[in-house]
């Protein structure tokens, strides 16, 4: 082996073995950034960050196979941190956002029915597994232990939602475990939207607190109203309760969609906050802020349909300046993640 070889692959298995739980963040964000692609006309680009997506879903895939392989203990020490170990749940939004994608763009409905399956299992393994040790750990910080993570505890369960609605054109029946799904998340986000409320605004917050996962109480309503648009589209003689229901799903869904709108202008001044104010430089690649791009993007694709199924004026107008929002977001974020993983390459392990 090469004088070069050997210290890239030392490289390689530190970055392996300290590789974050929530890095599937950036299949999140991508999935949705090609899905906003494909609904405004650019088919043929959309469909080209989606294979990028599904090599990045699969790379992650086979390094988080190596880390538990190789680093046991360091995946046990994340899974024992609720700090950490919730962004393992971004491997279930993430794999429903890949979904999506085969469906909606790449139009590989069996291969995406496949993930939908995987994604239950990882749902029900998952989301109770941090329940049950969220209750009855020893140790508990009281507020201070939530953090936007813990949102991904209903976005995890709102993304399998989704990805049920689209693949009930193949699968019709998939329509009710949408529809039950949708509001188990909702339900689950009134919870920890009243978790995350105290902490920001009853606790003291630091500048390093206010981590990216935070836009993603943004983000969750216009996922919700997302799946509810859906379930309105997906209203028809051959599921009555859809027709019941529909009134409910629309004031449900302009609800929650307006308090995800509300929340945004506040997010955005804590995002200045931190980084004009604070001295905080956003010019440094963090990963964690692919939990800030997914949101926004989100955001758009829930205000897209929320406009498509209420016409209400100007909401489409807003969808449109968050696609171009988002789009930029995601081109920055990317190149800094090709260009953090160059220069990582070529450091020695102890820089």
């Amino acid at each position: 082996m090469s004088v070069i070889a050997v210290p890239m692959l030392k490289r390689i298995l530190f970055e392996i073995s300290v590789l974050s739980p929530s890095y599937f963040g950036s299949v999140m964000a991508t999935g949705v950034v090609s899905i906003i692609l494909k609904l405004y006309g650019l088919t043929s680009v959309a469909a080209l960050v989606a294979v990028l997506n599904l090599i990045l879903y699969t790379s992650l895939v086979l390094l988080n196979l190596v880390r538990i392989i190789s680093y046991r203990d360091r995946v046990r020490e994340d899974l024992l941190d609720p700090g950490r170990g919730l962004g393992y749940l971004t491997a279930i939004a993430g794999t429903d956002v890949v979904g999506d994608d085969l469906v909606l763009v790449l139009h590989m409905e069996s291969i995406s029915l496949v993930l939908w399956g995987a994604s239950l299992v990882l749902w029900i393994l998952l989301q109770y597994y941090f329940l049950f040790t969220l209750t009855v750990r020893e140790e508990k910080g009281g507020i201070q232990d939530v953090n936007g993570l813990w949102l991904l505890l209903p976005v995890s369960t709102l993304t399998l939602s989704v990805l049920s609605l689209d693949l009930s054109t193949k699968v019709p029946q998939l329509i009710y475990p949408g529809l039950i799904t949708y509001f188990v998340g909702w339900v689950t986000y009134l919870v920890i939207t009243v978790l995350i409320s105290s902490r920001l605004f009853l606790s003291r917050v630091k500048a390093g607190d206010v981590i990216p996962a935070y836009w993603i109480n943004g983000g969750f309503p216009a996922l919700a109203s997302l799946s509810s648009s859906l379930l309105i589209l997906h209203a028809s003689p051959s599921f009555p309760i859809l027709l019941e229901l529909r009134s409910f799903l629309l004031g449900t869904g302009v609800l929650v969609w307006a308090y995800g709108t509300w929340w945004m202008p506040l997010l955005f001044l804590l995002f200045a906050w931190k980084h004009l104010a604070k001295h905080i430089s956003f010019l440094k690649y963090d990963f964690q802020f692919w939990s800030a791009v997914f949101p926004i993007a989100v955001y758009d694709l829930g205000t897209y349909f929320t406009a498509r199924v209420t016409g209400i004026p100007g909401v489409s107008l807003i969808a449109l300046v968050f696609a171009y929002i988002s789009v930029g977001l995601w081109v920055y974020q990317l190149s800094g993640f090709v260009y953090n993983i160059l220069v990582k390459l070529r450091k020695p392990i102890d820089a």
